[in-house]
C-alpha cells in the first residue's frame, strides 16, 4: 500500500508540472513561452577579425558550457557585431532551453522525445549557427558600441523580459572602430570617449544586465588590462558598474574569471 500511495503521489506530482509546461504554449520552433522566456542571454560575437584556431576551440569550448548553462525555457540569441546605419541587429538565431530527457518523469512524459527535441531543436542549431558565424568574413570596422545598444535593444528591452534575468556577453578584441569613434587612433582615454558627442548616440541603457566579456587577444590590439580598464568605464557609464573580464586561451573557466 505505501509502494501504491508513493506512486500515485509521484504520478500526481508529475502530471502537474507536465500539464503546467504545457499549459505554457511554447512555440514549436523557437520552444519559447507564449507569455516570454524565463530569462535572456544574447551573444555578441565579434568576427571582423578572424580567429585563430586556437581562439575557435576555446570559444567552442566556453560556449558548449554556456549553452548548458541556460535554464529551462530560457532564451540564447546569436549575434554577431555589424553595422547598425541602416537598421537594428537581429538575432542569428533565437532560441529557448526545451529541457533535457533526464528533467522528465517518465510516468507522465517521453524522456527519450525530450532529449531528442533538445538535440536537434536547440543543441544542435546553435552549433552550426556558431561555427558559421566563427568562419564568417573579417570587416573593415568593428562597430562594439552600436552593436551593443542594437542587441539590448532588441533582445534585451522587450516587454516579456522585464524584471527576468537578463545576460549579454560580448566575445570581441575591445577594438572600437567607426568613423567616429576609432581606438586605433590615439591613446586609449574612457573620458574623452564618454565627452565625445557621438557618445551620447550611441550609449545603451545596461542596467540590470549582467555583463561578461571574452577577451580575443589580437597583435593588433593595445594592452589588455589597458583595454579592460577603458571598458569596465564606458560600461560603467552605462549603468553596468561591475562586468566580468576574462581572456580566450589563456582562461580555461572564460566564465568563472571577474
Amino acid at each position: 500500500m505505501i509502494i501504491i500511495v508513493t506512486l500515485i503521489v509521484i504520478a500526481g506530482v508529475g502530471t502537474y508540472f507536465y500539464r503546467k509546461s504545457n499549459a505554457l504554449g511554447l512555440d514549436k520552433k523557437t520552444f519559447c513561452p507564449e507569455s516570454g522566456a524565463t530569462s535572456v542571454t544574447a551573444l555578441l560575437i565579434d568576427a571582423t577579425d578572424s580567429l585563430s584556431i586556437q581562439q575557435k576551440k576555446a570559444f567552442s569550448d566556453e560556449f558548449q558550457i554556456l549553452r548548458d548553462s541556460i535554464p529551462l525555457h530560457g532564451r540564447l540569441d546569436l549575434y554577431f557585431i555589424h553595422s547598425t546605419q541602416s537598421s537594428l541587429l537581429q538575432p542569428i538565431v533565437s532560441l529557448c532551453n526545451p529541457g533535457h530527457g533526464d528533467e522528465i518523469n517518465p510516468l507522465v512524459g517521453n524522456p527519450p522525445h525530450v532529449e531528442r527535441t533538445w538535440q536537434k531543436g536547440f543543441g544542435q542549431p546553435l552549433e552550426r549557427e556558431i561555427s558559421q558565424l566563427l568562419d564568417a568574413s573579417p570587416e573593415n570596422k568593428s562597430p562594439i558600441l552600436e552593436s551593443i545598444q542594437s542587441v539590448v535593444l532588441t533582445s534585451l528591452s522587450e516587454p516579456t523580459v522585464r524584471n527576468k534575468p537578463k545576460k549579454l556577453i560580448v566575445v570581441s578584441d575591445l577594438m572600437q572602430h567607426t568613423s567616429n569613434l576609432s581606438l586605433y587612433r590615439g591613446t586609449v582615454n574612457a573620458e574623452a570617449l564618454i565627452k565625445n558627442r557621438s557618445f551620447d548616440r550611441i550609449k545603451s541603457d545596461l542596467r540590470d544586465i549582467d555583463i561578461s566579456v571574452w577577451m580575443l587577444a589580437r597583435e593588433n590590439a593595445l594592452g589588455r588590462a589597458k583595454l579592460a580598464d577603458f571598458w569596465q568605464r564606458v560600461f560603467a557609464e552605462q549603468g553596468s558598474p561591475q562586468v566580468n573580464f576574462c581572456v580566450l586561451v589563456e582562461s580555461n573557466r572564460c566564465q568563472n574569471d571577474k
